[in-house]
């Protein structure tokens, strides 16, 4: 029996990764226009350190100074191995990003009378996040695993080549913008 031809796409996006990371990923570049397919070596939705555990959101209001302590008290953490204007960006998005899940995951109240977005339960939040990253249109392909970034002359990304486990084929994609969100990591 021979093997299937390989599976050939394209995309203006490729995430490679399952976890958090890549669903956000996947997701903003939808909102901003993209074309995004999503390559995960297991199912999204369950794969990832995030869907095992839960993790806490970096949330903070945009109140004068708050923001700037936060990063700073951080700052002092990092040994030196984060940036303040990263780490800005990262408060700012959160606080942008995360309201709009709200109609997939089912956030706490705050006891305030508001909602309590910074923690939240791993494998609820992760099939809201795959839920989330379809209805954005995010193409999703499970048990793909990615096993090599192709190239163009040049030497710069053009895309990635793997095998999609449960087809038992080999397929390569080609993408003018390759994410690759396959770890956890912190500041």
């Amino acid at each position: 029996m021979s093997e299937a031809a390989p599976i050939t796409r394209s995309a203006d996006v490729l995430i490679i990764g399952g976890g958090m990371a890549a669903c956000w990923a996947a997701i903003m570049a939808a909102q901003a226009g993209a074309d995004v397919l999503l390559v995960d070596k297991g199912f999204v939705g369950t794969s990832g350190v995030t869907a095992t555990g839960g993790p806490n959101h970096w949330w903070v209001a945009p109140e004068p100074g708050r923001r700037e302590a936060a990063i700073e008290e951080r700052y002092a953490r990092s040994f030196g191995l984060a940036e303040r204007a990263w780490m800005a960006r990262i408060i700012d998005e959160s606080w942008r990003a995360l309201p709009q899940l709200a109609g997939y995951y089912p956030f706490a109240g705050d006891g305030k009378g508001g909602t309590f977005y910074s923690g939240v339960r791993g494998p609820e939040y992760m099939r809201a996040l795959r839920r989330f990253a379809q209805d954005a249109g995010v193409t999703i392909l499970d048990h793909h695993p990615a096993l090599e970034l192709l190239l163009h002359a040049d030497g710069s990304v053009a895309g990635a080549a793997g095998y999609a486990r449960l087809k038992q084929q080999a397929w390569t994609v080609r993408a003018g913008a390759v994410v690759i969100a396959t770890g956890g990591c912190a500041f």
